[in-house]
């Protein structure tokens, strides 16, 4: 899955200022976020500046007339573009009237033009349940980058139900795109049960390893630990294919211990040894490493050999405590005379640790010994 980048978040949001498409915006790749945030401002200023006293009559105009009038002459006559800039002059009390009193189509259209900063305190003013409803219409849109930028502006009750209306598939394309707070920690801790599991359900495994390597696993935890162990052994498994070593090891102190067994499980050789530097060390991945399969093992210590990963090996090693080292022990004595010379070659070269060597040295008295 691929996300857009805060820049063209921003373009987006100049191009729906201009009037054009987002295709339409060229030429500002290298701008960077912060100053492609200045710029919307500077056109946001340089259409609307003039006409301020206007919007500010208009929005002065809307107290003066029946709620139902008022959202009906809105609706009728005022494009959403000019219609953000009267809603960012309501009074917040005004603005929770008449938003009941125009159509959610028409709301998705203001809040793609609305500015989340200059709008705050109208938009924290709209029920909860109404930002719940203009949410699913941005879903249904696919305006995930717009509705991202308000994250910061809405109350949690709002947050809460802009995010209770979102399919798995909506999350999927909306987390990459948050820009996290307290209260979106809040929301994802306490995210209804049901919607979880629709969550887990829904989503293949090659979905499920996009949204884990967009979540950050101490807040999406109630997430994590709803996946079924089958699951997570096919997660990993397409995550282990596509070398996103640094997105799994970000998830071994949240898993649980079979979790952490069955996405180890599916590892090679090579993939133990290139995620094992990224690790956290903790008991439940030492039990893994000393319960692995035979043919896990002897992968680990062909790829030591067939790519020169010694210091990768030797990390390895030097974790594991001695009940998961005589595992590994076990199976350098039944190593091909090849690679055990291979081995005996790198300790004697000092391309393993010290403790590595010591594990070499008594492999080699078990291989005299039987012999």
């Amino acid at each position: 899955m691929t996300s857009p980048t805060a820049g063209s978040r921003h373009c987006g949001r100049i191009a729906r200022l201009l009037g054009v498409e987002a295709t339409e915006v060229i030429g500002l790749d290298d701008i960077s976020e912060a100053d492609l945030a200045i710029l919307h401002d500077q056109i946001s200023n340089a259409l609307f500046a003039d006409g301020h006293t206007q919007f500010a009559n208009v929005a002065g105009l809307s107290k003066m007339l029946p709620g139902s009038v008022a959202g009906k002459l809105a609706e009728k006559f005022l494009p959403p573009v000019l219609a953000a800039r009267v809603a960012e002059l309501l009074e917040p009390n005004r603005a929770r009237d008449l938003v009941t009193r125009v159509s959610v189509r028409y709301l998705g259209d203001l809040s793609l033009v609305l500015d989340p900063v200059r709008s705050k305190p109208v938009v924290q003013a709209i029920p909860a349940p109404r930002v719940g409803e203009v949410a699913r219409e941005l879903f249904d849109r696919g305006e995930y980058a717009a509705m991202a930028e308000f994250v910061g502006t809405v109350t949690v009750d709002a947050l809460f139900a802009a995010l209770g209306a979102a399919t798995p598939r909506d999350l999927l394309a909306v987390v990459p795109l948050l820009e996290w707070n307290d209260n979106l920690d809040h929301v994802i801790a306490n995210l209804p049960a049901e919607q979880v599991t629709g969550i887990v359900a829904e989503l293949d495994p090659v979905e499920l390893a996009d949204l884990a390597l967009a979540l950050d696993p101490s807040r999406f935890g109630p997430i994590v630990h709803a996946v079924p162990v089958e699951t997570v052994q096919a997660i990993a498994a397409e995550l282990f294919q596509r070398g996103e070593y640094a997105g799994m090891a970000a998830f071994v102190g949240v898993v649980t211990p079979d979790m952490l067994h069955a996405a180890l499980g599916v590892a090679s050789g090579h993939d133990l040894l290139a995620v094992v530097p990224l690790l956290e060390w903790n008991a439940n991945l030492d039990h893994v490493i000393a319960t692995a399969a035979v043919a896990q093992i002897d992968g680990v210590f062909e790829a030591m050999i067939a790519d020169d990963l010694w210091a990768q090996g030797s990390e390895l090693m030097d974790q594991l405590t001695p009940e998961a080292q005589q595992h590994l022990l076990s199976r350098v004595g039944e190593l091909s005379e090849t690679n055990f010379a291979a081995l005996q070659a790198a300790a004697a070269a000092d391309k393993l640790s010290a403790k590595s060597r010591e594990l070499v040295d008594a492999a080699t008295r078990r291989r005299t010994m039987a012999v």
